[in-house]
């Protein structure tokens, strides 16, 4: 019972993170289709943060428990079926893709970025996407790689 109050304090608190840079608008006003969002970077960017928000915010959970967390979030962000996110991030992980990884630690600074540890328990206010570092990293992480992705279409 104690997991089920966790996976629904990690869900609230990653959507409440990642929320403020999804209601920013596309440069170019180019529209993404769930595909543009199935990108390595952009999954390991997406599922790490989402996991450090848990892990910081709720304690240790049981990988199950992470993984449900990572699918609802990233599925709600991107359209993505939550087997295919499921499936995506365990094939990107174990084979080292360098653009998971870069992704990976790009999510890691934007969480340092996002408040000191000891700073917060929970999330009383969402973080500012004003924030010049925040845009940064989800510039570079994020919205770079779904613009060229759109172009190419």
């Amino acid at each position: 019972m104690f997991e089920l109050l966790k996976i629904r304090k990690a869900r609230r608190l990653s959507r409440a993170a990642i929320e403020p840079f999804l209601q920013r608008a596309p440069v170019g006003n180019l529209p993404y289709q769930a595909g543009d969002w199935r990108q390595p970077q952009i999954i390991g960017f997406l599922a790490t943060l989402v996991t450090l928000m848990a892990q910081r915010h709720c304690g240790h959970m049981r990988s199950h428990a992470l993984a449900a967390v990572q699918a609802d979030v990233l599925h709600g962000v991107t359209g993505i079926g939550p087997e295919l996110i499921g499936e995506d991030i365990c094939l990107l992980s174990s084979r080292e893709d360098p653009d998971f990884a870069a992704g990976a630690r790009g999510a890691a600074a934007f969480l340092e970025a996002m408040r000191p540890r000891s700073a917060v328990d929970d999330l009383g206010e969402p973080p500012l996407a004003g924030d010049p570092t925040l845009v940064r990293l989800w510039e570079e992480h994020v919205d770079h790689c779904l613009q060229q992705r759109a172009a190419a279409r």
